[in-house]
């Protein structure tokens, strides 16, 4: 803990890998949910589906 209060550098480092990690995440997940919405547009529904929600 006192590392990072003495050296602001250290400090620096680590906001940084927070920010680089925060959007890595947010990057994958704009990622996965583009994939998963490009699959389920590509679904049909053959014919009319009792008790569906519509």
């Amino acid at each position: 803990m006192y590392q990072a209060e003495e050296n602001p550098r250290f400090r620096r480092a680590m906001y940084l890998m927070i920010m680089v990690l925060l959007a890595g995440y947010i990057g994958f997940k704009a990622w996965h949910l583009s994939m998963a919405f490009e699959a389920w547009e590509g679904q049909a529904i053959e014919g009319a589906v009792p008790g569906a929600a519509k």
